[in-house]
């Protein structure tokens, strides 16, 4: 678990990953439109489903909240035209590098996109820039002085200058079932087989102990965990740790990345953009007036 976003930055993250569910929606939708056929995309024992049943399925749920959003990235683009802003790559690829930030690395963020989505990573950099475009309309008229940059580019650095650990463990009840666990995974028996069987967290216990990567001084961490991991190499098991709620632990560290591959460099224009969000009407708000003043509304006809 690694530490909280600001709630504008978990907002504007709740808004791509729909944005990017409803493109995703749109490209099937699209595809099989141009495709002019209406043959069997499916079968249920002697049943099938046609490409008409899909799309016509894929328009009942996701019509709506596509043809808006298709509205949305009309308006925002004559805006951003009528108002002269540009969006630079530097731009795109800090915003893509933050969005990467959750994940093992870039190309594990873009097979999930792509599997999850169907989007391939050309789609994702135009979102990036409708984005981005959308935030600068929003903070068009917000001033941000040098030294609220300086902070926020100081704070980020500290945020992201640390290490993270890919963590795993078996929360026991007793130090004795602790120490068994220990034993088993010296005798040969896998960690996360151990964890399956042995941890009573029910979070981690299915996942074979597993807890993701967490930050050094992630404080939703047991303290006595933390403070065991920063003496530990990639690959270590250690226990049992005695923890303060009367539990023990056995902890594998699986990977750890160092500072210099987890620090996350980003522009000054970015970080303006990010500062002045903090004061910005919330963006959903901005699309809503954008299609007001452009006129952008769907046809009662429309599904």
């Amino acid at each position: 678990m690694t530490k909280g976003k600001s709630p504008v930055w978990t907002a504007v993250m709740v808004l791509f990953i729909v944005i990017i569910m409803l493109l995703g929606a749109f490209w099937v939708i699209r595809a099989v439109q141009h495709s002019g056929s209406n043959s069997d995309v499916a079968v249920v024992g002697n049943e099938s489903i046609s490409e008409q049943e899909w799309v016509s399925e894929l328009k009942k749920r996701y019509g709506q909240e596509t043809l808006t959003q298709m509205l949305n990235r009309r308006v925002v683009q004559l805006e951003a035209d009528a108002l002269h802003i540009a969006v630079s790559d530097e731009e795109i690829r800090d915003d893509l590098a933050e969005r990467m930030s959750g994940y093992a690395s870039p190309q594990a963020f873009y097979k999930e996109m792509q599997t999850q989505f169907g989007l391939t990573p050309q789609d994702l950099q135009q979102e990036s820039r409708y984005q981005i475009q959308l935030e600068k309309i929003a903070t068009e008229r917000i001033e941000v002085s040098d030294a609220q940059v300086d902070r926020y580019l100081e704070q980020h650095e500290q945020e992201t200058a640390q290490h993270q650990y890919d963590l795993a463990w078996i929360e026991t009840d007793t130090e004795q079932a602790a120490e068994e666990a220990v034993q088993r995974i010296e005798n040969g028996e896998e960690f996360a087989t151990v964890a399956e069987e042995m941890s009573v967290d029910s979070f981690s216990s299915g996942k074979g102990g597993a807890l993701g990567w967490i930050d050094e001084d992630d404080p939703f961490q047991p303290p006595e965990v933390i403070k065991v991991i920063q003496q530990m190499q990639a690959g270590d098991i250690v226990g049992p740790v005695a923890l303060s709620t009367g539990h023990y632990a056995v902890v594998q560290v699986r990977d750890i990345r160092t500072p210099s591959s987890s620090k996350l460099q980003i522009s000054r224009e970015t970080a303006r953009r990010k500062v002045a969000l903090e004061q910005a009407e919330p963006l959903t708000d901005i699309e809503q007036k954008l299609r007001s003043k452009y006129k952008a509304y769907i046809l009662s006809a429309s599904p």
